[in-house]
């Protein structure tokens, strides 16, 4: 037991870990993070330590946690590891390591935070997937899902009625002054027909989706997301809305004569006024 305890410890390495370990539990990441080694050096270094029973290991959620511990018989030489301050560089990037993990969380934040998660993340993986397509987006609000669509489309025709809109994007998409009552597209010349929060500022709705119809190749595909039934008739005066959501906006695709369309809902507000967001697909 003596043997490996000293043979354990002759390595400087190691003997740095021990004396972190001795004054703080710590995750392998963070002794990394203290000792600027990679995972599997520092995994290595601690597999020898607890073999050689200076290093304690447990379970905390999604981490391991080790802990420098005292063989039976050695209380003289734990003094004497311990004994000694930590060098400086190391004492100093311990003091910062646990300055953070007692850092307030950055206000704002819900309970569900997660750092890196955007829906321009999700957005951009999902996109990643699809075929190149010929996509018109109708109504194109911000530009962020437009100028997303043309990075892996075959060709983006967007179209607003707002002409600064459209100036907006990028010059590799195409743009088009039109709505969707006056939809300036030819039959069968696009594949997918993207419609997000506008169809319910139309008048007749079925018309509309009859003109998507038309503009889509065979096989082609419509993708429709608006609200779902509420009673905020303030959007109607403040924003254009001529229809306080759809009941069933999968029944207004196949009075329009798409086919395999499913409906569901994604997405519910949380704050007030807590409006649903529903998305209708259907294929020509």
């Amino acid at each position: 037991m003596r043997a490996d305890v000293f043979r354990t410890l002759g390595d400087p390495t190691r003997l740095r870990i021990f004396a972190l370990l001795a004054r703080e539990e710590l995750a392998v990441g963070e002794v990394q993070e203290v000792v600027g080694l990679g995972q599997s050096t520092v995994s290595g270094h601690l597999a020898q330590l607890r073999a050689a029973g200076l290093a304690t290991a447990r379970r905390d959620g999604a981490h391991t946690r080790y802990a420098a511990a005292r063989p039976e018989g050695h209380d003289a030489l734990f003094h004497l590891l311990t004994a000694d301050p930590l060098p400086e560089g190391d004492a100093l990037a311990l003091q910062r390591l646990l300055g953070e993990r007692t850092a307030p969380t950055p206000e704002g934040l819900g309970s569900d935070y997660l750092p890196g998660r955007s829906w321009e993340a999700l957005a951009r993986m999902l996109l990643s997937l699809l075929p190149p397509l010929r996509i018109a987006d109708v109504g194109v609000g911000t530009g962020h899902l437009t100028s997303l669509l043309a990075a892996g489309a075959r060709h983006v025709i967007a179209i607003d009625r707002d002409a600064a809109a459209l100036a907006r994007l990028p010059p590799s998409i195409e743009r088009r002054i039109g709505t969707l009552e006056d939809l300036p597209l030819g039959e069968r010349e696009v594949d997918l027909v993207l419609i997000s929060q506008a169809l319910h500022c139309v008048a007749e709705p079925v018309l509309t989706l009859r003109k998507c119809l038309d503009a889509l190749a065979g096989g082609g595909q419509i993708a429709v997301l608006d609200l779902a039934p509420h009673a905020h008739a303030w959007v109607r005066h403040r924003l254009g809305h001529k229809h306080l959501g759809f009941a069933d906006l999968a029944a207004l695709l196949r009075e329009a004569g798409f086919h395999d369309v499913r409906q569901e809902i994604v997405h519910v507000d949380r704050r007030a006024p807590a409006f649903t967001t529903v998305l209708a697909v259907g294929r020509k």
